[in-house]
């Protein structure tokens, strides 16, 4: 039987962004640069991201990043992953509607493979973000793993990201084998019951 997602644990840190090195908070966004890790948990992989606060309506808690800042960027993190294993990337995806394109486009990837997301902004609104559902699996190759998600919008208004999880998607432990002293004993309890059954019929 496969592990639902609400059996699973999230193996991500913070995946709601709700947490940061800000003080008090990022207001309606702030800007965060390449190498940057204000946001526990996470790291501004390339370009520029906007960490949003109060400028748009959150999937998730209240916060939101926009993965386009002054450009294109990323954010990442690496969690601990068994090789061979299976695991479930679920995220909240939308759409800074404030200038074109109206299709905003991103890529996710972990474990040496990616695919690709677009979220259409026509008639959303920072009150309507629309939010969508995703999910996209991989397979791990290594005992850590770096999952990635990028903008390719090519503007300073991008793809807007929430509410990220990853889960193992494992079997249970499959139920122990019984003892042999376990088997001897159910054998034996079998033995006397034939027995008594013999005797009752004679």
């Amino acid at each position: 039987m496969i592990v639902t997602p609400v059996q699973a644990a999230n193996l991500i840190q913070n995946g709601s962004f709700e947490t940061a090195n800000v003080n008090p908070n990022p207001g309606d966004f702030i800007r965060l640069d390449a190498g940057s890790t204000v946001i526990t948990g996470w790291t501004v992989s390339q370009g520029t991201i906007d960490y949003i606060g109060t400028y748009w309506q959150a999937s998730e808690g209240s916060r939101s990043l926009d993965l386009s800042g002054g450009n294109d960027g990323g954010i990442q993190q690496t969690f601990n992953t068994t090789v061979g294993e299976t695991y479930r990337v679920t995220f909240d995806l939308a759409g800074n509607t404030f200038t074109s394109p109206t299709i905003k486009d991103m890529r996710v990837s972990a474990g040496g493979s990616s695919a690709d997301f677009s979220f259409d902004t026509t008639g959303k609104s920072n009150s309507n973000m629309g939010w969508l559902s995703k999910s996209w699996d991989f397979t791990a190759n290594s005992t850590t793993t770096t999952l990635e998600f990028i903008s390719l919008s090519n503007s300073f208004a991008g793809p807007v990201l929430d509410n990220v999880s990853v889960i193992a998607l494992s079997s249970p432990p499959p139920s122990p084998i019984p003892e042999p002293s376990s088997v001897l004993g159910l054998l034996s309890l079998g033995v006397l019951g034939i027995g008594s059954a013999l005797k009752r019929q004679s």
